[in-house]
């Protein structure tokens, strides 16, 4: 059953239920994020939880059993076993008591995640999502992550002209045992942010819910900002991201078809359970002698968040040569506006000052 669910790896197993000091034993040597407990013989296994927390192991337990009544419940969690099982279950239902067990037991707590999806192909989500992160490190001085998550269409290698043999697919395939040393492997250090890049000449399995869980918890602590470019249709494993994100960008062009598609996105993303209010839509590639903001809203049945300039030729030079547009073009002036707003910063907040000493005594001295 497990092994059907595609998201588990066995590191030990018993046929007979071991004292519960055993059970603590076996923790401690294989660390595991869930333990499957079988509560048929409570007397031997009513200490294991507390034993588990008081010692700070991660292992989540979730016990089985065939019936239980409200007051053994009450016990059950008391006892520190909040995720229960009636016996037999499904594969389904194990995925789903493991999922909103682990999440109340350690939700993630970066509030600071941005997503960024197209209405549809081509609509710029990856650029936006490069500049924004760009802003964020080097206008307002942010630790930043920018995690690729289209491992199949992902482009952001070919824009930056950078391999990566590990990247996002091997942080995700490790994700559970990622540790500050091995982090240095994955990531990509570029215009100031570290990015986690996909490789889509390179065919994986599709990511798991379970191992973007995983990668977020790592990420968290180490970076102030975690921005994720996704595909434009959300799955299980992106809806991972969403449902944890501060803010989710559809990005869409000044064109019906991209307008009419941002609302469909719109509409999954609440499906998603994503709260309206947390979903925004950008309109890219922006010329005030084009289709006017009052009409895009109408379209959209909802308000244009910002909208950033159609600035084509300083865009084709930098991908020319593998970097982010100047900060004091229109596109990147726009991205510092939108990383403003998205990250709830100060409103006119401002760079700090990089004169070195000289410069400030020449300054002055003038």
């Amino acid at each position: 059953m497990l092994d059907e669910t595609g998201l588990f790896r066995l590191v030990y197993r018993s046929s007979v239920i071991p004292e519960a000091h055993e059970i603590v034993r076996v923790v401690r040597a294989t660390d595991p994020e869930v333990l499957l407990l079988d509560l048929s013989d409570w007397e031997r296994v009513a200490d294991v939880a507390p034993q588990l927390e008081q010692q700070g192991l991660r292992a989540l337990p979730v016990g089985y059993l065939e019936d239980w009544t409200p007051g053994q419940q009450m016990v059950f969690e008391r006892a520190g076993i909040p995720a229960l099982l009636r016996e037999p279950f499904s594969p389904g239902e194990l995925v789903r008591a493991v999922y909103e067990g682990l999440h109340r037991a350690y939700p993630i707590t970066n509030r600071n995640i941005l997503a960024f999806l197209p209405a549809k192909a081509g609509s710029g989500a990856s650029t936006v999502a490069l500049h924004t992160a760009a802003s964020l490190a080097n206008e307002f001085q942010r630790s930043v992550l920018l995690v690729e998550g289209d491992r199949r269409s992902g482009v952001l290698s070919i824009l930056l002209n950078r391999e990566t043999p590990r990247g996002v697919a091997g942080a995700l395939l490790e994700a559970g045992e990622l540790t500050d040393l091995s982090w240095r492997n994955y990531y990509e250090t570029v215009s100031g942010f570290d990015v986690l890049l996909a490789d889509p000449g390179r065919r994986g399995p599709l990511p798991t819910w379970a191992q973007f869980y995983q990668l977020l918890r790592f990420v968290q602590s180490r970076y102030e900002f975690v921005l994720a470019d996704l595909p434009e249709v959300v799955n299980e494993a992106t809806a991972e991201v969403v449902r944890n994100a501060r803010g989710v960008v559809i990005v869409c062009t000044p064109e019906l078809p991209s307008i009419k598609m941002a609302a469909i996105r719109c509409a999954e993303l609440e499906e998603c359970e994503v709260p309206q209010e947390r979903i925004h839509v950008v309109l890219n590639r922006f010329e005030r002698d084009g289709l006017r903001v009052e009409d895009a809203e109408a379209a959209l049945g909802r308000p244009v968040f910002a909208t950033l300039p159609n600035d084509y030729a300083r865009l084709r030079d930098a991908m020319l040569e593998s970097r982010v547009v100047p900060e004091d073009s229109p596109l990147g002036r726009g991205s510092r506006a939108l990383a403003e707003k998205l990250g709830g910063l100060p409103e006119g907040l401002q760079k700090p000052n990089r004169f070195s000493l000289l410069q400030k005594l020449g300054r002055m001295m003038e």
